[in-house]
C-alpha cells in the first residue's frame, strides 16, 4: 500500500476522499495525532511519501525519532524532494541517528563550559587596571582641558577604554 505523510499550515485542508491514503497534521500541533493514525495503519512493505524531510518534524531528534518508528515498521520511506535517499532509506537512518547523537555530545560539551565560566574561570581577556595618575587625567577629563583622545594618550590606553573606566567612574 502507499501513503503520504506531510505537515501542513491549516487544518482539513484535504479532500475527503484522501483520508485513507494521505496524513496531514499541522505545523505546531501537540503529539501530531495523523502521524500517530499513521503508524497504526502501515504494515510492513508499505511504501510512505513524504514530500520533504522538514515534515517529519522541527528538530533533528524529532525528525530522528519518527524516522526510526516507520523503521521499525518495516515501510519504505520516499522522501520525495531527495531522491538519492529512495535507495539507501536504511543508511539515512543510521547517519540521522548519529548526527542526534553528534549534536547532544556538543550541547553537553557546551553545557559543561558554560558551567566552568560560571563557576569563577573566567577565559577572556584580564581587565586593565586603572594607571596610577587616572583620577588627575579623569579631573581634567571632566573639567574641560581635556578631551577623551587626549586623556586616553595621557594614559597609554585607547580612548574607547578611557571612556568606559570613566562611565564607571561615574557610574560608581
Amino acid at each position: 500500500m502507499e501513503y503520504s505523510y506531510m505537515l501542513t499550515t491549516r487544518a482539513g485542508q484535504l479532500p475527503s476522499e484522501l483520508k485513507d491514503s494521505v496524513f496531514a497534521d499541522t505545523r505546531g500541533e501537540i503529539g501530531y495525532p495523523e502521524f500517530e493514525r499513521l503508524l497504526a495503519v502501515v504494515r510492513p512493505e508499505d511504501r510512505l511519501n513524504i514530500p520533504t524531510l522538514s515534515d517529519l518534524g522541527n528538530s533533528l531528534p524529532e525528525i530522528s525519532g519518527k524516522w526510526q518508528k516507520l523503521q521499525d515498521k518495516g515501510v519504505t520511506v520516499w522522501i520525495l524532494d531527495c531522491p538519492v535517499l529512495w535507495d539507501h532509506s536504511d543508511l539515512f537512518g543510521e547517519f540521522l541517528k548519529y548526527i542526534s547523537y553528534t549534536q547532544q555530545q556538543l550541547g553537553t560539551r557546551s553545557a559543561r563550559n558554560s558551567a566552568g565560566s560560571k563557576s569563577g574561570l573566567n577565559p577572556g581577556r584580564k581587565p586593565m587596571q586603572l594607571p596610577a595618575n587616572f583620577s588627575e587625567v579623569y579631573d581634567d577629563y571632566c573639567n574641560g582641558r581635556l578631551n577623551s583622545r587626549e586623556a586616553g594618550e595621557a594614559l597609554n590606553v585607547s580612548h574607547t577604554t578611557f571612556l568606559r573606566w570613566a562611565r564607571e567612574m561615574g557610574e560608581s
